[in-house]
């Protein structure tokens, strides 16, 4: 039986072995980042005192689909869905205002399918006229651990050229296109960002990007120059979380190697120092209801592990497979931070789970 997200079998902490705590900058959007974010929160805060900027969040902000969708058109704010959604997971023992901020109304003229969290931070973003500000009142009012950043400081809008030639603007209609993206932008070209991103970045010593949707979810924050650049100029470890299945229509047939290239040819730049994977077989009942809508387990084998090492690119490879109660597949967050931590430290083991004191 597959462990839970919320399993008491599950590794419910982690402890350094030695050395210090790293800083830790995760990247990303949908529900792969929040997910990173709740493994990493309880690892990297142990003990009350530790400062926020352990733990950074830097947000895809192109969104346009749905409650954030809606709002981003009528109030021309930042898109708070997956903002919300990170606040969210870094919560303190998923606080009674976290649940409230994360209500979703199924009813109601102008209310239905907005979330609470989304409305808060549209508000507070009209009130001090800056959305970082915005999701910094937020953040301590829902008790954060970590800090919670967009992407971007304006508005942006992703643009996608297709192989057939068609070009489509905007991440909901790439989504549906079910179509080979042969190049990816952002409209403007080089939006602006915030002094906080790139101190996060210039400070980490381990930056993490993904898991999730590779051209909606994992892309369009690398595709922010001043992002890709600070990233590229790390002095720290750089690690991309490869997802555990292809997504129909956007990755269809893609290995971990064929990610990893796809945005090094997106960005210009190879970026990551490691790739994680996941070793697990996806149980049959669940890869059988994947595969009825056209996605698999990412492939990583010898060809692409080799060509991964030619690249200089050390390959992880992780049980990583957790069963969400609503019956979807999820990468484990206690797996997955254990991995991450273990990189942090330098070297795999170093790190240990109090439920295995032994670290094996």
């Amino acid at each position: 039986m597959l462990p839970h997200a919320d399993s008491e079998q599950a590794p419910r902490s982690l402890e350094p072995h030695r050395g210090v705590v790293p800083r830790v900058v995760a990247i990303g959007g949908g529900t792969g980042l929040p997910n990173v974010l709740r493994g990493l929160r309880p690892v990297l805060f142990t003990d009350a005192s530790a400062p926020r900027e352990r733990l950074v969040a830097i947000v895809a902000t192109s969104d346009d689909g749905g409650s954030s969708g809606r709002l981003r058109a009528e109030f021309k704010v930042i898109p708070p869905g997956d903002i919300r959604n990170c606040l969210a997971a870094l919560s303190e023992n998923h606080s009674q205002i976290a649940d409230i901020f994360q209500y979703r109304f199924g009813a109601g003229d102008g209310l239905n399918g907005h979330a609470i969290g989304n409305l808060v931070l549209t508000a507070l973003a009209d009130v001090t006229n800056d959305f970082a500000q915005a999701v910094e009142i937020a953040s301590r009012v829902i008790g954060a651990r970590g800090v919670v950043l967009p992407a971007t400081s304006e508005l942006v809008t992703l643009v996608a050229e297709f192989t057939d030639g068609r070009v489509l603007s905007g991440e909901t209609a790439i989504a549906g296109a079910r179509g080979r993206i042969a190049r990816l932008s952002l409209l403007p070209d080089r939006p602006r960002c915030s002094t906080a991103v790139i101190s996060a970045l210039h400070d980490a010593d381990v930056i993490v990007v993904g898991p999730g949707s590779l051209f909606t979810s994992i892309l369009p924050p690398l595709l922010v120059p001043a992002v890709s650049d600070a990233i590229h100029a790390s002095k720290g470890i750089r690690i991309l979380v490869a997802n555990l299945m292809t997504e129909p229509g956007e990755t269809d047939n893609f290995s971990v190697l064929d990610h990893l290239l796809t945005i090094e040819r997106q960005t210009g730049r190879q970026l990551f120092d490691y790739v994680i994977y996941n070793t697990m077989p996806v149980p049959e009942p669940l890869a059988q209801a994947y595969g009825v809508r056209g996605a698999l387990p990412l492939v990583t084998g010898s060809f692409e592990l080799n060509a991964l090492d030619r690249l200089g690119v050390r390959a992880i490879g992780v049980p990583l497979v957790s069963e969400h109660p609503a019956g979807k597949i999820r990468h484990h967050p206690e797996c997955l931070a254990a991995a991450i931590a273990a990189l942090a430290q330098g070297k795999l083991g170093a790190w240990r789970t109090r439920s295995d004191p032994g670290g094996k």
